[in-house]
């Protein structure tokens, strides 16, 4: 086993760990890495720090959101608690059973948290559920096979009118609704809050099963049908306290987060890690795309956070506004001791110019971060634990994690066993049996690299989805994540996001979005369409000229178009955490991608 390290410089208020890892190499050339630093399964659970702020803190506040009239309502640690434990009482004077499951279809909010804590507290099995289910077009669909799946007992929702359509399930139909509102059919939430906790609650409480599943969270396969994944209370406390032992936050963090909590990094990361820390977190209303993004802009020009995280394109859109509102600038960096990312490569062009507006915005360094996982991991593999200089960053292995690569090519596949790895799938043993390897390791279904194979603390990089790269018909494998983000740095942020093409074809081709901002600055007319902008065109056509000059056959690019219509969310082509879905793009987008391709291409292709 062989250990490297390179120096890590902490930035001013954060302790960062060493940066290092520990190497083993197999005669297959299989190499599992390891994090140095000891690591304990944690026996607590996320629960035990409800009544300890609550003792501790009582006044703080724990969540605040939006109410109908603008304002902010609150919730301190003390009615958390106090309302948790009427909750659980409620739910167990209704009947309940360990092990009984609770489908919130809703989502974020104040009762959402209530619900769902109160529910874990005595033995109920949660299972957030993406509101697009019950709300998008063809989504009941979807929503029917959860359903079937689950079986819940309950069924939270914090409007009744706005998700009627899922009572004709029969499977949610059955179960008892709770709701925020209150209308007939249902028990509204204010009346349980009233429930008098007693002897049963805190029975309940004290003998929770840690080993048990505490949460359900659905995640689509290749076959677009939903997999429940389990989580116990030890994933998601070993989760937390392998992030801890890297990187050691502030007490009482203060964050104003979209990231939604059926996702594994708004639930177990945010969500949890704001209560194991005693944080304030401000419910954002916003969403990292254009048409919603000035709520976003509006919650941070009155909250000042102590740390941020986002996915790339919630970044891309933040920059474009710290740079014209000065107010905005100094009330965001007020506080600010980290920003991080996750879910796919930060362009260089956002990269730099967070580290730019920081610098001119505060005398203190702030570092911007990269975080990897997976919702079966809960969700920690790696992170930087340090400032990232590189897109496409994914760090180096948690502490307690063992992080299989096989190679593939000049590159590898991703493993990954730890505490924090699930047991299964619900009631799909045929999956969880695919999903591990014989010596335990989680699948990832990923492929990674390191940034410097001569020096491994360097970090390792992402390259791409297994399911996502394709062979050129020379039968060269083409890494589609390396690609992406190597076009994206080219374009120098006018594309604001890419889909790859070039399955089975002579060569790779790209479909694109705009951004903008950012396009405007080339365009020949900057009041028309950039789309359509002659100048716009010929700036990309050039920036990946100059592109495919600098690699190889298999990564140039043959001819790009842009893209219209932004990714539709109901045809599955971008998820709720605004991550793109290349497959169904691709799937979706075939005449333009036929266009592309085709021995007479029209206007709307730019040949390279």
């Amino acid at each position: 086993m062989t250990r490297h390290e390179s120096p890590s410089v902490p930035a001013e208020g954060l302790r960062f760990a060493p940066r290092e890892v520990r190497i083993e190499t197999r005669p297959d050339g299989t190499l599992v890495l390891r994090s140095p630093i000891a690591f304990e399964i944690p026996q607590w659970s996320i629960l035990d720090f409800i009544p300890e702020w609550a003792e501790k803190a009582p006044q703080r506040i724990f969540l605040a959101q939006r109410g109908r009239d603008g304002e902010w309502q609150r919730i301190s640690y003390a009615e958390l608690w106090q309302k948790v434990r009427s909750v659980g009482q409620a739910m167990i004077d209704l009947g309940v059973k360990r092990g009984d499951r609770l489908a919130i279809l809703s989502g974020n909010s104040i009762e959402h948290a209530i619900v769902m804590f109160a529910a874990m507290s005595v033995g109920i099995v949660v299972a957030p559920i993406s509101p697009n289910y019950s709300l998008m077009p063809g989504g009941l669909a979807r929503l029917q096979d959860i359903a079937t799946l689950l079986g819940p007992t309950f069924v939270f929702v914090q409007d009744s009118e706005t998700f009627s359509g899922a009572r004709g399930i029969p499977e949610l139909a059955s179960a008892t609704w709770i709701t925020a509102d209150q209308k007939p059919g249902s028990a509204a939430i204010q009346s349980l809050y009233s429930t008098s906790p007693g002897a049963a609650f805190e029975q309940a409480f004290r003998s929770i099963d840690k080993e048990a599943p505490a949460k359900i969270l659905f995640t689509s396969g290749s076959t677009g049908l939903p997999k429940g994944v389990i989580n116990t209370q030890r994933m998601m406390a070993s989760s937390l306290q392998m992030g801890t032992l890297l990187v050691a936050p502030r007490e009482a963090p203060v964050q104003v987060e979209w990231l939604p909590w059926h996702h594994t990094m708004g639930s177990n990361v945010i969500l949890h890690g704001m209560l194991k820390h005693g944080g304030t977190l401000y419910i954002d209303d916003g969403r990292p795309v254009p048409q919603l993004f000035h709520k976003t802009i509006a919650n941070l020009k009155e909250i000042s956070p102590t740390a941020m995280f986002s996915v790339p394109a919630g970044y891309t859109l933040l920059c474009e506004a710290l740079e014209t509102d000065q107010d905005l600038r100094a009330n965001f960096f007020r506080q600010l001791d980290r920003m991080t990312y996750a879910g796919a490569a930060i362009s260089r062009t956002t990269l730099d110019k967070l580290y730019q507006l920081a610098k001119r915005s505060t005398d203190r360094p702030i570092p911007v971060m990269a975080g990897y996982g997976t919702t079966e991991t809960a969700p920690t593999i790696a992170t930087t634990h340090w400032a990232t200089d590189t897109p496409g960053e994914l760090g180096l292995p948690a502490p307690g994690v063992e992080l299989k690569l096989i190679p593939a090519g000049d590159t590898y596949e991703a493993r990954v066993r730890g505490p924090n790895v699930t047991p299964g799938y619900l009631g799909r043993p045929d999956l969880t049996s695919a999903a591990f390897d014989d010596e335990g390791f989680y699948r990832v279904g990923d492929t990674i690299s390191f940034i410097d194979p001569t020096n491994p603390s360097r970090g390792l990089r992402f390259t791409g989805r297994v399911s996502e790269n394709f062979k050129l018909a020379n039968g060269t494998w083409v890494a589609v994540g390396n690609l992406r983000a190597a076009v994206l740095a080219a374009t120098h942020g006018v594309l604001q996001d890419v889909v790859v093409a070039g399955e089975n074809r002579h060569s790779c081709a790209v479909l694109g979005w705009l951004n903008p901002v950012m396009a405007r600055k080339h365009a020949t007319n900057a009041d028309g369409n950039p789309n359509c902008d002659p100048g716009v065109n010929a700036y990309l056509q050039q920036c990946l000229r100059l592109y495919n000059a600098n690699v190889g056959s298999s990564d140039r690019i043959c001819a790009f178009t842009l893209l219209e219509e932004p990714p539709s969310l109901a045809a599955g082509e971008i998820t709720d955490k605004a991550y793109i879905n290349q497959r169904a793009v691709l799937i979706n987008r075939a005449t333009q991608m036929e266009l592309i391709y085709s021995s007479e291409p029209c206007g709307q292709v730019i040949v390279i």
